[in-house]
Order: C-alpha cells, then structure tokens, then sequence
C-alpha cells in the first residue's frame, strides 16, 4: 500500500468514526482529506455527500452524489439519494431519471421496497407518469398488496382513458376488479368508462415529499445484518414472486424501449400486466422477437391464473432463445404441481446456479425427488437445502467456511442406507425451511445447536440432525449454555463429559470442551485438545475442519510451531496456496522474533519456492522477497541484500521500497556512482507518480544519514527549489559549497555560492565577498 492510499484509508476510517458519533463537520472533513488522496473514489463521495446533508448543506451533498453516480452507474444508492436531493430542492424535473435508474438497479437486485420507495417518489413529482404506475400496479399485485394494485390500476386505467386508449383503460380497470371483486372503486371506474364518462386524473400526493434516511457508514465494507434479510414467507414462495417479478421487469425493459417511439406501448403494456423485456444479454442466439412475444403472453396468462398456459408460453420462449434462472425456476414450479415432474427436475437444476433461486429450488426438488420415489436424491437436495439456508444465517464472514463444512455431512449422508433414518432426516429439514420466518426459526435452532461461548466455531446445524444422537446432544448444548452463561465453568465441562459418553465421535462437543478449558485459562490442556479434534477430523478425511480448529488453536496459541507446521501441510493438501504461503510467512516470522534467522531465512525460501511453483500474485512474492532481504540486512550481508532488492525491483519495478533500500545499501558499499544513478532513475519514477511528498521527506533522511554525499545535497537543494523552498535550497548549496572547500574543490564551492547568488539571499554581501576572496586567491 502506498503512503497516498494509506492516507486514504486513515482518512476514510476516521470520517466513518465520526459519522458514527453523529459528528457531522469532522467526518465531512475527514471525508475532504480521502478525496484530496482518490478523488474519484465512490465510496468516499457518497460519505461526504451524506455527512454534508446532514451538516445541512444539500447543494454541496448533491455535487458529490451526482460525482458518485457517474463514476458508479450500477449502485442504486447515488440514484436514489440523487432523486431525494433534487426533490427536497424544489428540482422536480431533475427527480424522475435518477428515481427510476435506482428503481431499476434495486429491481435487478431483487430489493422490492427500495424500488417501491422510488417509484412512488416520481409519482410524487410527476403524478402523470404513466410507466410508473404501471410498474407500482404490478409490483403491487405480485407481492400481494391487493388494495394498493387496485389503486394503480385505476390511475392507469385514468391516464390511458384520457390519452384516449380507451380499450387499454377498460382493461385496467378489470384487472383492477378481478384482483378484488368486492372494490367499489373499481366498479365505479369500469361503469364510468362503459358509459363514455372521464375518470378523475391523479393529483400529486401533499404527504411530505421525503425524509432522507440516516444511515450508518460502515467501517470499510458494507455491513448487512442477518435480521434485515428476514422474511415473512417460505423461501419458494419468495423465490416464486421474485421470478415473476424478473420476468415481467424483463417484458419492461424492451418495451421501454420502445415507447419513445410507439406510444402504444403503454397499452401493450397494461395488457400484458407487465414492466418490462428482456435485454439482450438474457437471449441465446435465436429469435428475440419470438422470445418477447411469448415471455409476454406468459405473463399475460401468470396475471390471469393460468399456470399451465403461462408454462407452455414460457417454454416456447426458452426454446426462442430465451436463457434466465427466473424462467428456468418458474418453469421447475409449475410442473413440480403437476405431472410433468422430470421436467421440473431439470428445469430446476438449471437455476441452482442462480443464489435468488437456489435454496427454492433445492427443496422443491427434494420434495418431488421424494414423492419419486428417489429416496437418496431427496436426501442430498435437502441437505443441499440445509447447506444454503445455514450460510445464510451466520455471520458473513463465516458464509464461505460453511458451505465448505456440509461437504463431509452430505457425503457422508449418502451412504446412509436405512430410509427411516433418511425420511426423517428429509422431515426434520422440511419442517424447518418450508415455513415463513425460516431465517430466524434457523437462527433460534442454531442458538440451541451453537455453544455460546466467545470464540467457538460455527458448526453446521445438518451436522447435528444427522448424527443418531442428535436429540440428546441439542440438550446437552442448551445445558452447557446454561452454566457458561451463569459462569459456572466447572459445571459446563461436567455436563460436557456427560455428553460424549452417548456422543463419543460428535467432534463438536469436543471442541466445546476445548473452548471451556481456554475459558478456565487451562492452555495447555486446551491446546493438547485442538491438536486431537484436529488429527482425528483429518484422519477421517475432513481436512477442512482440521484446518479450522487448527486456526482456533494457533489463535490461542501463536506460537506453538507444531501447530502451524500441519497447518501448512493441510493447506497444501487441500490446494490452499495462498494460505499456506501465509502461513509459512507467519511462521518465518514466528523464528524471526526467536532471533533464529538462519530458520526464518529458510521458511521464507519455501514460501518464495511455493509463491513461484503455484503463481501466485506478485504482491505476495514481493513480500516474501522484503523478508528475506530483510534478514539480510539484520545479517549485515549487504551484498546479498542488494541482489534480492533487484530481484524484487524486476518483478516489480514500481515498488519504491526496493529502490531506496538499493540506495542506502549502495552507499553503504561505497558505490557512489551506482547509487548516484539509482537515485536519478528514483526521482523520475517518484516524480511521475506524483510522490513529490515522499521523495522530499526521503531525501532528508538521506542527507541526515550521509551528510558528506555532495550529489544527495545537490538533488534534496533542486527539488526544494522547484517548490519555492528557498530557504532550504539556499542551507543546501551553503553546505556543498563548505563541503567542496574542505576537499580543495575551489571551483566547485564557486558554482555552488552563484547558485545561492541567484537566489537572491537575505546576506548576499557576505557571499559576494567570499567569491572574490577566492577569485583573489587563485
């Protein structure tokens, strides 16, 4: 990391603490300081332009938003904050496109009440448009806001009437009564329009334009929390509204398009109950006229209920061309509900590879695996399910390690052979992901599965449902829980060795009991625990999770070598390079501060050899390469320092580092000439890449350290002067031309006091005086 982007970081991270503590004006400074480092970075724009609005001053916050939104066009948070700024300003017209582009990105993210939100803000503004309340009207439906759909429908069904689409109107309004057969309204507006009578237009809403969300900034990325990502449906029945959803935004998109040019489109529109097409990035090669006509009649037939005439449409689209997880999923759905369930199966497996779809789709193909007869696939597909549902509910940062730890759990569910023992299995997770709220239903069972003790891993909730135990084991969890809550450490070991008699191979318990120990500050029992959980999954061939608790145990205990060397070894066996480099890296210098630099030098060779065998990326190389030159430096052989400061600077000629250090080894050789060229070559790098900061600071380092070198001098005298450093400038020629005279170089001390002459010195006399003292002398 370059000082410049270490600038901006600290900068960043300051501005983010502020903001969390509500203080405004400094993290709008902090904020100022990034962007004088990057000033086209995104993030740093988007925190300004909220600190600013928030100090009150909406002019400047928008600037930086709409900066933001140039240089990040696919992000709907600019968009939208744009549109919220531009509305609170009084600038309507400057509120609908950026409302509809966040509309749009939020659609695509599958974020419905972000891209509700902007809707309804261009119709606040513009309470004609019809597009969007063509859009709100469909969304409205699909999502089960009945008396809201109704509403928007009857306002399209206004605004086509009065644009004199007169059929188009007629047939908004009964859709509108078909959604709610008992609307009033809706009868009303149908009876209106049969009898030639004009429907009321719409009127701008008078509830207060907006009010701009306070938002936390996160520390560096965003943070989402697990809670926000709750549902009040089942994953197939969300994962089912946000596939129609997709498709018919997918009809939109093209008819869009359209529209700028053929007003009926609108009208098509409505008919087809839809907002939107698919873009061409959905569409194999093939006919894509052909593809929208029938994804269009398919939505058609979805907004009327009929299931298997929408199928039929939609698989005439997909063999036009049309290629998307949502058709594919949809298409997996219908037929699970009928009798074409082969077809379901494969239509279902094409949209695993979508995560909107994915976790639906597992359990709709257990569940027709099941009632197949495939007794052994069903099982593998709710595990499947199960391994999808856990990640999400743990922490982020933990999603990835989860997935990897259902590997050993479903293999070894496969070769179960005892269908009792499957079918409740398949039932267990069945009742626990086919319902509403599956999310936090998982997260309480988790807290029954989970030991809640600070440090302990994560373990996968199938791990506990597939072992013959299970039931026993989720009891003896919520005691020890118990006790470690209540700090009765004893007791919850107790109630640990009373688990593992009826769970003897259930390795979990076992390292719950390792983390008690930590907890009762028994290291060293601790760490002979891990070591055992770790040799035991690794000899079952679960190497991941040997891999895992070995990182648990280095973390309590970083020194242990043993420890770190079959780490090593693990990750290299799973493939793991980049980490095992790591690791290796960690543990050179794990030797290093023992002041064993003969074994760090050794360890850190094996990481390079690694680095280079596996080609991994060149910033790690470097980095093992300043280590090694490092302990080169420490052995005081310099030679050898210097070529791997080379090397380093052939693999990566920017890296500044390696030049100053080849400088400063130079001059220590006593290669003058050498180190005088690399420094040339230094200050023309540095001086394109704009580090003018960093060279200045550096150049006094060097003059403190060789203050005899009359060409650092000269150089640190010239860049000085080219920023109007006079003063400095005038110091350094004063000491060359000192210099010069001690070594009897007259002529040489001359050029240095015309060079101070020119500079126009506060005590010229004196220095005109001492040139024609020398002038006299020669």
């Amino acid at each position: 990391m370059t000082e410049s982007q270490k600038r901006f970081q600290e900068a960043m991270n300051k501005g983010h603490t502020a903001a969390w503590d509500q203080d405004w004006q400094d993290a709008a400074d902090h904020y100022h300081q990034a962007l004088e480092e990057k000033p086209d970075d995104p993030k740093a724009l988007v925190s300004l332009g909220l600190a600013l609005y928030e100090l009150g001053s909406y002019d400047q916050s928008l600037q930086y938003y709409l900066q933001a939104v140039e240089l990040s066009p696919e992000d709907p948070l600019g968009f939208e904050k744009t549109s919220q700024l531009h509305e609170m300003l009084g600038q309507h017209e400057d509120v609908i496109s950026p409302a509809l582009r966040a509309s749009e990105l939020y659609l695509k993210e599958g974020n419905i009440a972000k891209a509700v939100e902007c809707l309804v803000r261009v119709n606040r503004v513009d309470a004609e448009n019809l597009p969007t309340h063509s859009r709100l009207a469909l969304i409205y439906e699909r999502t089960g806001r009945k008396q809201q759909a109704v509403t928007e429908f009857l306002i399209v069904a206004s605004l086509m009437q009065h644009q004199g689409e007169l059929e188009s109107a007629k047939q908004a309004a009964e859709h509108a009564l078909s959604i709610q057969p008992t609307s009033r309204e809706a009868a009303q507006a149908l009876s209106l329009i049969d009898n030639g009578m004009a429907l009321p237009l719409p009127v701008p809403s008078r509830v207060e334009t907006f009010q701009i969300e306070r938002e936390s900034i996160p520390p560096a990325e965003p943070v989402i929390s697990r809670e926000e990502e709750v549902s009040d449906l089942d994953p197939v029945a969300e994962a089912h509204q946000k596939a129609l959803l997709v498709l018919a935004n997918l009809v939109f998109e093209q008819e869009s398009g359209d529209r700028k040019n053929d007003r009926e489109g609108l009208a098509r529109e409505m008919q087809a109950l839809a907002d939107g097409m698919p873009s061409a990035g959905f569409i194999r090669q093939g006919d894509s006229k052909r593809v929208f006509t029938h994804l269009q009649q398919a939505v058609i037939y979805r907004g009327k209920g009929s299931d298997q005439e929408a199928a039929d449409e939609l698989e005439k689209a997909v063999e036009a061309g049309l290629d998307h997880p949502a058709a594919y999923f949809d298409l997996g759905f219908i037929h699970s509900r009928g009798d074409r369930l082969e077809s379901a199966v494969r239509y279902l497996e094409r949209s695993l590879s979508a995560a909107d779809y994915a976790l639906a789709a597992r359990i709709i193909l257990a569940r027709t695996m099941r009632f197949m007869g495939r007794l052994n696939e069903g099982a593998t597909n709710y595990l499947e399910a199960l391994r999808l549902a856990d990640a999400q509910v743990v922490p982020k940062d933990q999603s990835a390690d989860m997935l990897r730890m259902y590997d050993p759990i479903i293999e070894a569910e496969s070769k179960q052979s005892d269908p009792q023992i499957k079918n409740k299995l398949c039932d267990l997770i069945d009742d626990m992901l086919f319902r509403p709220g599956w999310q936090q239903h998982l997260v309480q069972a988790r807290g029954d599965y989970q030991i809640d003790i600070d440090g302990a891993p994560s373990i996968p909730i199938g791990e506990v449902l597939t072992n013959p135990q299970g039931y026993r084991i989720v009891e003896s969890v919520r005691t020890i829980n118990h006790y470690a809550r209540s700090g009765y450490m004893r007791s919850a070991m107790e109630e640990a060795y009373f688990a593992i008699q009826f769970a003897p191979t259930y390795l979990p318990l076992h390292t719950y009991m390792g983390e008690l120990l930590l907890k009762q500050e028994h290291l060293k029992e601790a760490i002979e625990k891990f070591g055992t959980i770790a040799q035991t999954y690794h000899a079952r061939g679960e190497t991941f999770h040997a891999i895992k608790v070995l990182q648990r145990l280095l973390k309590a205990a970083p020194m242990d070598l043993d420890a770190r060397m079959q780490l090593i070894a693990l990750q290299e066996e799973k493939g793991q390079y980049y980490e095992a480099i790591q690791e290796k890296i960690n543990l050179a210098g794990v030797y290093y501060n023992l002041a064993d630099l003969n074994r760090a030098r050794e360890v850190y060779l094996e990481a390079y050899q690694l680095a280079q065998n596996t080609g991994i990326n060149r910033d790690l190389t470097v980095n093992i390469l300043h280590h090694l030159a490092d302990i080169e430096l420490q052995s005081l052989d310099w030679k050898h320092a210097v070529e791997i400061y080379e090397q380093i600077r052939s693999v990566k000629p920017d890296d500044y580092q390696s030049t100053e250090k080849l400088i400063e080894l130079k001059l220590r050789l006593g290669q003058d000439q050498q180190a005088q060229i690399e420094l040339n070559d230094y200050l023309s790098f540095m001086g394109i890449s704009g580090e003018d900061e960093l060279v200045l600071t550096y150049l006094d380092k060097l003059v403190d350290e060789y203050p005899e070198r009359i060409f650092i001098r000269r150089k640190k005298a010239e860049l000085h002067l080219k920023y109007g450093h006079i003063e400095v400038a005038i110091q350094e020629y004063d000491a060359i031309g000192e210099l010069l005279l001690d070594a009897g170089d007259r002529v040489g001390a001359k050029q240095a006091i015309k060079a101070i002459l020119d500079l126009d010195p506060p005590n010229k006399e004196g220095y005109q005086e001492l040139i024609n003292n020398l002038d006299s002398e020669e």
